[in-house]
């Protein structure tokens, strides 16, 4: 039937989610960069007719559903709208990566699915997934190609069955290969060598029952002898239980002592730990010994700081009683001394001055009565200089009654006596100073002393009852008994490490449960272990050897019923191989004699058909193209040539060609979709306006997809004068 694809619909496949692409009739090119989706978009229309190829390969490029599955959708799915014959059909497909998948073609006018159950392209195409992909589908060919040599191969396996990978000369080859197989010339193969064995059995026959006899007797001994072993077993048995009652009850035990060591280590550890309460870290020795020396220096600076301070008392008593007698201070004696030479100078001075006024003054008054008044005015004058001295004289007494004096005679004598003082009390105080450096030495060794003693014991224990010389006593006895208590503790755990070593208490509590006081030793028991063991053994290679002969004289001949049922399957299998060897020889002549007829009969067809695309593919350059009857492409009309003698972008117009004329054949006349991804990459500009006016004339009859990066196909249409459609992937 004749198929158009009118639309393409991707909901997600490889790179490509939610997309549309509309086709026309003719010729369609869809133009977009690499890596944008044109392969993908190719694969796709080979998926929704006939789903993923290669599901079972592990390799990335030929597993189909591993490489397009998208990576964040776990499901490719879309719909292609066609028409067929006039009527319209959607096909639908959805793979999951699980592999899963669903398929159905939905007819467009009813609604309704139809051909349920069958693969759309066998429907529409009438041709398998594989001829569809070798002779419509097109993908980049223009790769470079490792096998153009044999393209000719290739192309005749095309012309007989429309698959590239199957070859008839091949077939056959496998078929007499097969043949010789099971019979050859040289008298080799299965028949013979199944003949041959045959008559082998015939002769294991009849040895077989010769040593029949023997055999039987074997078996007898081996019995006799395995009743033996069981009654040893059974002994092993019973005593391997008691055995194990010993090991358990060992296990018991070593419980015991493990358990009585736990006890006798926490007990050791706690009378450590108790010891050690108040005890940070016990004597080493040296320290303690550096602590005693300092305790008797800080007993001894004790007693001199004692004895210092009472002579710093005696001295200061002494001072304060030398400053204390003195009864007058230094500078009231200053100024009290220079007020009594002062006044005792001016005091004298003013009564002789006095004197002389009234001396003078008498003897004025007594010299003439004119002098009198002067005479008693100048006495009167000394007069008040006497009084004025007789005040001045007196001064001195008050000041010494302010100082607490009664006279100031009193006054003058302690002053007299105070230089005396002032140098006892110099004396004194220097004397003084000195007994209260010795002190203040004494107390700051003291202090450190105490210090250090602090520190030193507070390394021991913190307890604060007793001096420095009973916590010393009690550090040294605490330390001496720590360490009687420690290497307890510590032989005590020593031995219950090395009762532990390697031992899993809770494995070792549950194996000696359910011991019993053995009723007899290990070595006893084990005694008879040996004894029964060694029977058993020596028994069981007796058998062993019986067994080994049994078995060798079995293997030499067999049981005679087994032999002759061998004989006989051996008889049906030589009938049925003699029947398959017929049935290649017949089937070698039926294709040899199909294939004369193919090759006859089609290949000048292909060729004829071939040769107008390929004419027209080269402008007539390489006329008469022809496949011959061994289906090798050749040009020439005078000389024949090789197509393999062509360019590279030459032969890929000829493979091109020649797929064109098989789309014409193969599928009786109809139009199909014809896929071309990259298809003329190799081809310079003016081949490739050849090439597509030959595709020109194949779109008369086919919907061409045409799926290229660049613009050179389009430009190339419009030199010959070809009407084309442009497509586009749009994003729905």
């Amino acid at each position: 039937m004749n198929i158009n694809i009118e639309k393409i619909e991707i909901v997600s496949f490889g790179k490509l989610k939610n997309v549309c692409v509309t086709a026309e009739k003719g010729i369609n090119i869809l133009s977009a960069p690499n890596e944008s989706g044109k392969s993908t978009l190719a694969a796709f229309i080979k998926f929704v007719f006939y789903g993923f190829a290669g599901a079972r390969m592990q390799t990335l490029t030929e597993n189909e559903r591993k490489l397009y599955t998208p990576w964040d959708a776990e499901v490719s799915e879309g719909s292609i709208t066609i028409t067929a014959d006039g009527t319209k059909y959607t096909v639908h497909r959805r793979c999951l990566a699980s592999g899963k998948e669903s398929a159905e073609i939905i007819n467009y006018s009813t609604g309704k699915a139809e051909f349920t159950g069958e693969t759309a392209g066998e429907v529409f195409f009438g041709v398998s997934e594989e001829v569809f992909a070798r002779t419509l589908f097109f993908r980049q060919l223009t790769l470079p190609q490792s096998r153009d040599e044999i393209l000719a191969d290739r192309l005749k396996n095309i012309a007989i069955s429309a698959d590239e990978q199957v070859s008839t000369k091949k077939a056959i080859s496998k078929l007499n290969e097969c043949k010789n197989e099971l019979k050859g010339r040289l008298g080799n193969g299965l028949i013979p060598k199944a003949e041959k064995e045959r008559d082998l059995l015939e002769e294991q026959i009849t040895e077989a029952l010769s040593v029949r006899k023997e055999t039987e007797r074997l078996s007898g001994e081996i019995k006799k002898r395995a009743l033996d072993m069981a009654d040893a077993a059974e002994q092993l048995e019973i005593l391997q239980k008691e055995r194990r009652n010993i090991e358990k009850y060992e296990s018991l035990t070593k419980l015991r002592n493990i358990n009585r060591l736990t006890l006798e280590e926490r007990n050791a550890r706690e009378e450590y730990e108790a010891v050690s309460a108040g005890l940070k870290q016990r004597d080493d020795g040296a320290a303690m010994s550096a602590l005693f020396a300092k305790n008797t220096e800080y007993v001894a600076i004790c007693r001199e700081c004692e004895k210092n301070a009472f002579a710093l008392e005696e001295a200061k008593r002494e001072h304060e009683e030398l400053i204390a007698s003195a009864k007058i201070a230094p500078d009231d004696a200053k100024k009290a001394s220079k007020l009594l030479k002062s006044s005792k100078k001016t005091s004298k001075l003013l009564f002789i001055i006095g004197a002389l006024l009234v001396v003078f003054g008498i003897v004025s008054s007594l010299a003439s009565e004119n002098t009198m008044g002067l005479g008693i005015i100048i006495g009167v004058a000394g007069l008040f200089s006497a009084v004025f001295g007789a005040v001045i004289m007196a001064k001195p007494s008050g000041f010494a009654r302010e100082l607490g004096f009664a006279t100031a005679s009193e006054m003058e004598s302690a002053i007299e006596v105070l230089p005396m003082l002032e140098r006892q009390i110099s004396e004194s105080g220097r004397r003084l100073a000195s007994i209260e450096d010795e002190y203040n030495e004494s107390a700051t060794r003291m202090a450190i002393l105490k210090r250090e003693l602090d520190e030193g014991i507070g390394r021991y224990t913190d307890v604060a009852e007793g001096n420095y010389g009973e916590k010393l006593e009690r550090i040294l006895r605490l330390s001496t008994e720590s360490g009687e208590k420690l290497a307890v503790w510590r032989a005590k755990k020593e031995e219950l490490d090395n009762a532990l070593k390697g031992v899993d208490i809770n494995a070792l509590a549950e194996d000696a449960r359910g011991a019993e006081p053995p009723e007899r030793d290990r070595a006893k028991v084990d005694y008879e272990i040996r004894f029964y063991s060694e029977k058993h053994y020596k028994l069981s290679e007796l058998n062993r050897e019986s067994e080994l002969n049994l078995a060798t004289l079995e293997a030499k001949c067999g049981d005679p019923a087994v032999l002759v049922g061998k004989r006989d399957s051996l008889n049906a299998r030589i009938a049925e191989l003699e029947m398959k060897h017929k049935a290649y020889e017949t089937a070698i002549k039926t294709i040899e004699d199909a294939a004369d007829y193919m090759k006859s009969m089609v290949a000048p067809r292909i060729g004829e058909r071939a040769d107008e695309y390929f004419t027209a593919a080269t402008g007539g350059r390489y006329s008469a193209f022809e496949i011959d009857t061994r289906l090798s492409m050749s040009f020439g009309e005078d000389m024949r040539r090789s197509c393999d003698y062509l360019s590279a972008g030459t032969r890929d117009s000829a493979y091109l060609s020649l797929r064109l004329a098989l789309a014409d054949m193969l599928f009786g006349g109809c139009g199909v979709p014809i896929l071309l991804d990259d298809a003329f990459v190799r081809m310079d500009d003016n081949r490739l306006r050849m090439m597509l006016g030959a595709v020109k004339e194949a779109a008369k009859k086919h919907q061409i997809f045409i799926l290229t990066h660049g613009n050179r196909e389009a430009l190339a249409f419009s030199d010959i004068g070809a009407d084309y459609s442009e497509i586009q992937i749009k994003q729905v």
